[in-house]
């Protein structure tokens, strides 16, 4: 009789190996290296600094003449990360759990990890944020229970799995919701989550700015909390950063940089990344790509084609410039020169209507390029 198979560990692009040109796959080798590299910057330490404070007051006794026990400890903390679309505000956040030292020995989103991990779904209720809550604990959702039932599991199971913190990414979504009245709940419980006397957790949450306005705007909640903004980028501020960041880059991909950089090439860049971050490495992810020009398929000409040439491509050189940038920039969004900040002799009036389009394409992107990968 056969075994049946795992789905789950089963890769419906393993055929896709048979594809690849051998470049090809040495350059899809390069780019999910490239990808894989995380840049520092000084709000890494701002989390770390954070994160440690939130783990120590979890081990901190509220009655000192008493022993630690499961329920002598302090009332949870709350910490608020927010930034605009693009920062890395949820990459910053996952980096800095995997290499804190207390968390190091657990995967943060593994079944044993004193971390859960919860994406706050959009639209969001006070009964949805609970499922996704008891879903992320590792219960399974076979049926429909009532909020007060599902939050009740929720306790239970943070207990049960000795959960020391609850991370909310994309908190905006409940921030979101027209009725005031589950804005009014969703905060009641999570300071209920941090001071309940049978089990306490300190809770993460991470989005928008709007996610600190609802902080705020309840005083018990407040009084808990530290707060993170991740700022956008200036000019000229911030032009070197963006420079030894596309330098680091290139250089892991064996490429050399334009002389120019930081005055032409990195002002550019912040402002066709919508000044956030997270948006300005995603760009510099695609650059790299197209100064690499991988040809992926090895095409043998057709009997019923004739070849008059097609658009001419930025040709690979060994230097990435700020021509790879406007054709990476161009594929992403679509538009004409006039309107590429690469491109552009006037790039300061360029508007960028949806910056974060260009963070979803891209990992989007990336996500196909991971799988053709590990399937060759």
């Amino acid at each position: 009789m056969t075994e049946p198979t795992d789905h789950d560990a089963t890769d419906p692009s393993l055929n896709i190996r048979s594809f690849l040109s051998v470049p090809g796959h040495q350059t899809l080798q390069t780019i999910e290296t490239i990808r894989g590299k995380y840049i520092t910057s000084p709000g890494d330490a701002v989390c770390m600094t954070a994160l440690t404070r939130l783990i120590l007051n979890a081990g901190l006794r509220a009655n000192t003449r008493k022993p630690h026990s499961r329920t002598n400890r302090r009332e949870g903390r709350i910490l608020v990360i927010t930034g605009e679309s693009g920062a890395g505000k949820s990459h910053r956040l996952m980096r800095t759990l995997r290499r804190h030292p207390a968390l190091q020995a657990q995967d943060p989103e593994g079944p044993h990890s004193p971390v859960v991990i919860v994406n706050v779904p959009s639209p969001c209720t006070l009964k949805l944020l609970g499922r996704e809550t008891l879903a992320a604990t590792g219960y399974p959702l076979e049926r429909d229970l009532r909020e007060n039932l599902t939050w009740d599991q929720v306790r239970r199971r943070l207990d049960k799995g000795d959960k020391l913190i609850v991370v909310y990414d994309e908190m905006q979504h409940i921030t979101q919701t027209p009725n005031p009245t589950e804005r009014e709940k969703v905060a009641n419980t999570i300071k209920d989550l941090m001071i309940n006397r049978r089990w306490r957790v300190s809770v993460i949450v991470c989005g928008l700015p709007s996610v600190a306005d609802f902080i705020r705007n309840d005083i018990q909640l407040k009084r808990r909390a530290r707060f993170i903004h991740l700022a956008s980028l200036k000019m000229p501020d911030d032009n070197d950063t963006i420079a030894a960041m596309v330098t680091a880059l290139a250089r892991a991909a064996d490429l050399n940089v334009e002389a120019d950089i930081q005055t032409d090439l990195a002002p550019r860049l912040i402002h066709a990344a919508g000044y956030q971050w997270g948006i300005a490495i995603e760009l510099t992810h695609e650059a790299i790509e197209t100064a690499l020009r991988p040809d992926y398929l090895k095409l043998c000409p057709h009997e019923d084609e004739i070849d008059i040439g097609g658009p001419q491509q930025v040709e690979p050189d060994g230097t990435l410039t700020r021509r790879h940038f406007a054709q990476a920039f161009t594929d992403l969004i679509g538009c004409a020169d006039d309107d590429n900040p690469f491109v552009s002799t006037d790039w300061t009036t360029v508007r960028i209507a949806e910056p974060t389009l260009i963070l979803e394409k891209s990992r989007a992107r990336a996500a196909g390029k991971q799988t053709e990968a590990v399937a060759a």
